[in-house]
């Protein structure tokens, strides 16, 4: 998950491009495509690797070549549109072609305690994030845009290499011999996997409460990466230097860190929509209360801390989303989920750049706030919304239960 990290460090280089490059706030495209490409392509890898006899480690190596290609070709970029080209999409393609079947394999390993297992590996994600925003800042300010992506490329390429090469799926029962280790010796969560769904129940597609979490996820993604993308600018407009923008960055990534595994370690013992509902809430409060009064430094540094806690937290519960239908579902219920996000991220490009105003001359509190007023408003109302779908699941789910104890077992259907 080396690869990803360097999509969630993309604010320092939206700083580096507005205030030395002199780009426009267009250049946010290339964080939004780099970030949401790999989203928007994951129900299609899904279903090329469940429909087709290729190897997974075949489309893992393709899109680790991508990668470093796409890196590779942005130190030798000129022009925004080159950089959105190699940074943003090529960058976002190889991330898809190599995550999803990455996750597919991880997903063999971990049932019972999926949730757990996938906070955590999206923590350590966001530990390479927290690295890659510090290298790249220094980098950047001390040696210039060729020389941070040609070290970018480099460590991409020989970092994660190894370790691909031993990627492999946990082996099923039927692949299992006297020769080979049984299951109950094979490391990881070896529980027996959670059963699906009743037969007589419709597909998840049929089914109103996937559509109430895929909106909700929607309404999320709109307005996730956009504090991100920002917060290194905002803090710069404050009258503060750029390395303190840098560590307003990384306190955000590391507090994912906390979100993600605790929200991960939630969702295998607490209802998915309660966790929504938490996730979705603080970071709308926060972001109305803390980012919108934003004046001082330590403003900032407690709403990155809430904001990246809890709202990171909800990409943890994609993976028991996945599970409260069917197993047999889960990989393909997530990668519609994460489909979600990248429409969300990459419409959230375009949002923004029409609702930021023009770039003020002064570097103050107020021109801040004036100037990120509508993001920072767009950004709260869609973590309300998203909130308030998932509260309304939850009372779905409470009022299913509750007739189900009394042999009335019925959900709204298409």
């Amino acid at each position: 998950m080396a690869h990803e990290g360097i999509s969630l460090s993309f604010g320092v280089f939206q700083n580096y491009y507005s205030n030395t490059l002199n780009f426009s706030d267009q250049s946010s495209w290339i964080g939004v495509l780099s970030a949401g490409a790999p989203f928007l392509g994951a129900p299609l890898i899904t279903y090329f690797t469940q429909a087709l006899a290729i190897p997974l480690q075949y489309y893992i190596f393709f899109g680790w070549v991508l990668c470093f290609g796409g890196l590779l070709s942005s130190a030798f970029c000129h022009s925004l549109s080159a950089l959105i080209a190699t940074q943003g999409l090529m960058y976002g393609l190889g991330m898809v072609m190599l995550e999803m079947p990455v996750l597919i394999i991880f997903n063999t390993w971990f049932v019972r305690r999926r949730g757990l297992a996938f906070g955590i590996l999206c923590g350590v994600t966001d530990l390479f994030g927290v690295g890659w925003t510090f290298l790249g800042s220094y980098l950047l300010h001390n040696y210039g845009m060729r020389t941070t992506f040609l070290v970018f490329a480099a460590i991409s390429f020989f970092v994660p290499g190894f370790g691909l090469y031993f990627i492999r799926r946990r082996p099923s029962a039927a692949d299992s011999s006297s020769t080979s280790p049984s299951e109950e010796d094979l490391p990881g969560d070896t529980e027996t996997p959670a059963e699906d769904e009743p037969p007589n129940l419709p597909p998840y597609y049929r089914r109103m409460s996937f559509y109430t979490l895929m909106a909700a996820n929607l309404l999320q993604s709109l307005a996730f990466y956009l504090p991100f993308i920002y917060l290194p600018s905002y803090t710069t407009m404050l009258g503060y230097t750029t390395s303190q923008g840098t560590v307003v960055l990384a306190v955000a990534n590391v507090a994912q860190v906390v979100g993600e595994i605790g929200f991960g370690r939630l969702s295998d013992k607490v209802n998915v929509h309660c966790l929504l509902v938490m996730s979705a809430l603080t970071a709308c409060l926060s972001t109305f209360f803390l980012w919108g009064f934003a004046n001082s430094l330590a403003f900032l540094v407690v709403f990155a801390l809430l904001f990246g806690c809890f709202a990171s937290g909800f990409i943890a519960l994609w993976p028991r989303m996945g599970t409260m239908f069917a197993e047999k579902d889960a990989s393909m219920i997530y990668s519609l989920m994460c489909f979600g996000r990248g429409i969300g991220s990459i419409a959230s490009g375009p949002i923004s750049a029409a609702l930021l105003s023009d770039i003020p001359t002064t570097a103050n509190s107020l021109s801040a706030q004036e100037h990120f007023r509508p993001v920072i408003n767009f950004v709260g109302a869609c973590m309300a919304a998203s909130a308030a779908l998932g509260f309304g699941g939850w009372m779905a789910y409470m009022l299913k239960k509750r007739r189900s104890c009394k042999g009335h077992d019925e959900e709204l259907i298409f």
